[in-house]
């Protein structure tokens, strides 16, 4: 596994290991993302030029045409301007610190607490976007710059790209009892990729912890776990109870690579 480079300490007492995204991860989202929405861009003067051609060939008086193709040019800046700003806020926005770019490149926006990343981060981050690209790159400055590899955007919003660790990545560590309590049904949907990185950190040190600390951490994570996933009827030991949201998350991500 990589060296994590951002520690979090969390209120269940364990201590959160996050890889940073990397420079070079972050630029290949931005140029994907880029390329993403200036194709949009592309085929909106396309349509644009269309549309404005039409008029020109049309029998309308040359006053109710110039007022049209005003029109037409307004509509067509003002979407320009929506694809290119509200691209990045409505991705990150809806799926969680991530756009089609962050995607590919495994890498996703959350609070520098650990927690996802919420909704007016992810606009104060982007509506500095254009002070980050536009000022000579400042922002790609200052991520070489800040330890955390953070750009204007992302201090100001109180946010950081981590990297997003597979489910099958460091898991050949981890031991996990076979036994049957395993296999019930568990709906891990509501876990988020933190959670989940939370719930690993526990599995893969437990061995080490005092006979203290272990049986206290396991409560609390399969009270927190419990009450998230609203498995309130679960009778299961509390480490069996985790090993099982390990193994449900784990098999999802094998189903969604298939």
């Amino acid at each position: 596994m990589s060296k994590p480079d951002y520690l979090i300490s969390t209120p269940e007492n364990l201590d959160l290991h996050l890889e940073l995204a990397g420079l070079g991860n972050r630029v290949l989202a931005a140029l994907i993302d880029t390329l993403l929405t200036w194709t949009l861009v592309l085929l909106l003067v396309l349509a644009c030029t269309l549309a404005l051609g039409l008029t020109e060939n049309s029998p309308l008086l040359d006053n109710l045409r110039t007022v049209i193709d005003y029109c037409v040019i307004a509509v067509a800046v003002l979407l320009a301007l929506i694809i290119l700003f509200g691209y990045f806020i409505l991705f990150e926005g809806t799926w969680h610190g991530q756009t089609p770019g962050k995607k590919v490149a495994r890498i996703r926006v959350i609070e520098q607490t650990g927690q996802p990343v919420t909704w007016p981060a992810v606009i104060i981050r982007n509506l500095i976007r254009t002070v980050d690209v536009g000022l000579m790159l400042i922002g790609l400055a200052c991520m070489l710059v800040d330890r955390n590899e953070r750009r204007l955007g992302d201090l100001a919003a109180g946010t950081l790209v981590i990297r997003e660790r597979h489910p099958a990545e460091g898991s050949h560590s981890l031991k996990i009892s076979a036994g049957d309590s395993n296999h019930g049904f568990v709906d891990i949907g509501g876990v988020t990729p933190q959670e989940y990185e939370l719930l690993v950190s526990f599995l893969g040190r437990r061995e080490h912890m005092s006979k203290n600390e272990r049986p206290l951490l396991a409560k609390k994570l399969d009270n927190y776990f419990k009450v998230k996933l609203q498995a309130h009827d679960s009778t299961e030991r509390p480490e069996d109870f985790l090993e099982k949201i390990y193994l449900a998350y784990h098999a999802r991500a094998e189903q969604a690579a298939d």
